[in-house]
């Protein structure tokens, strides 16, 4: 027998016995609601560790490495002061949401889908200080764009992982200091 799971922005219908263990996951995390959603998700993947065991199934595994992503992708969007909606973004740069939205479209800007909100999230860090997307930004997007295996996470975990390339420094960081000729050829090396 199915039940229906009422989530943000629609329903989803569940067997009863995976209800059940969405309902204790549920009181679980309701518990601990004021842990950061990163830290909560890199928990779930020890407790996963702990429990499953060595002698865990290929799926398994697979679910295993699907929390750790889960877990990755959080702390990637919690990053540099997490995220801003299209809205957020219309108002700072001071244009039309759909402006915003097709300059994501061009490869302009950065951003990731938020799945249950159908909606599109820009992370904090490629806007400077003063409001304006962050100089060079756009030539990196260029260059990134060029290959197609990268996706948003792939993107931004480039600017927010230190690089060999780099003397281990952040892509990120060099940007801000201006340093856009380093970056663009990591930038290349990355897309290859």
């Amino acid at each position: 027998m199915a039940t229906t799971l009422e989530k943000k922005g629609g329903k989803m219908k569940l067997p009863s016995n995976e209800q059940a263990v969405v309902d204790e996951f549920t009181t679980v995390i309701r518990k601990h609601q004021d842990q950061a959603p990163g830290k909560l998700a890199r928990l779930v993947e020890i407790a996963f560790e702990f429990t499953l065991g060595a002698g865990e199934s290929r799926e398994d595994k697979l679910a295993r490495a699907h929390v750790r992503g889960l877990g990755a992708r959080q702390q990637l969007a919690e990053a540099e002061g997490g995220s801003w909606s299209s809205e957020d973004v219309a108002r700072l740069l001071q244009i039309s949401k759909t402006a915003v939205l097709k300059r994501l479209a061009a490869g302009r800007l950065l951003a990731w889908r938020e799945e249950r909100l159908q909606a599109a999230r820009f992370p904090r860090w490629q806007f400077d200080e003063h409001g304006h997307v962050l100089a060079g930004l756009e030539d990196v997007l260029e260059v990134l764009n060029q290959d197609e295996r990268l996706d948003a996470w792939a993107t931004i975990l480039f600017f927010l992982q230190g690089k060999p390339n780099l003397g281990g420094r952040r892509p990120l960081d060099l940007l801000r200091e201006g340093k856009l000729k380093e970056v663009r050829l990591a930038a290349q090396a990355y897309a290859e």
